[in-house]
């Protein structure tokens, strides 16, 4: 993630601005640095959550894992179904990021919401360990791929715009933001079981 905010980073600093200046971003470092930092803290938070939490960690793990199976033998109509549930969940927390990167508080409310997929990414990985032992690890990443890439990208697009001076509702980013959310919608529905089915 860090490389890819560097990559944007520069493309951003080097478009000409008024009169073929170049803008500047780099003090839009010190903000980078605290997405990656809520990121990881948030990760070690629901890691440690979920030590705590372990005897009702093992009913969640059951439940979980139960979940990871159905999805992989759904039928044409229910992964159809799944994918309009996931697109619309991902449709309202898109224009919810984007939303929050309007405002003067952007920054802060993104570092919160970063921290937050940490901890769940923590807390899941804990449950997915809990179940599958050595094999947790290998799981999880099985079940977050390829979608996992279309996130990504979708978010570190909100980030560094977050970052931003001067931000204004433009519809093709936007439009560009929830065509990456409904790719990944498209890619837990239809292309996640094929790796799941290599691990479970």
């Amino acid at each position: 993630m860090a490389s890819l905010f560097r990559t944007l980073r520069y493309q951003l600093r080097r478009r000409p601005g008024p009169g073929g200046m170049h803008v500047s971003l780099e003090r839009n470092l010190r903000a980078e640095d605290r997405y990656l930092l809520c990121f990881f803290a948030g990760l070690i938070a629901g890691t440690v959550m979920a030590n705590f939490c372990y005897p009702s960690l093992m009913e969640k793990a059951v439940y979980y894992m139960s979940l990871l199976n159905r999805n992989v033998n759904l039928d044409k109509g229910e992964r159809i179904q799944l994918f309009y549930q996931v697109l619309r969940q991902r449709g309202i927390e898109v224009w919810i990021a984007w939303l929050i990167g309007l405002t003067a508080y952007a920054v802060p409310m993104y570092c919160l919401l970063t921290a937050g997929i940490g901890f769940s990414m923590g807390f899941v990985l804990s449950i997915i360990t809990v179940q599958k032992g050595l094999m947790g690890l290998p799981v999880f990443l099985m079940s977050v791929m390829p979608q996992g890439v279309c996130y990504l990208l979708l978010w570190s697009i909100l980030l560094l715009w977050g970052l931003q001076n001067g931000r204004r509702f433009r519809i093709p980013a936007f439009l560009l933001l929830f065509f990456l959310a409904a790719l990944g919608s498209a890619c837990e529905a239809w292309i996640n079981p094929f790796f799941l089915k290599m691990v479970l």
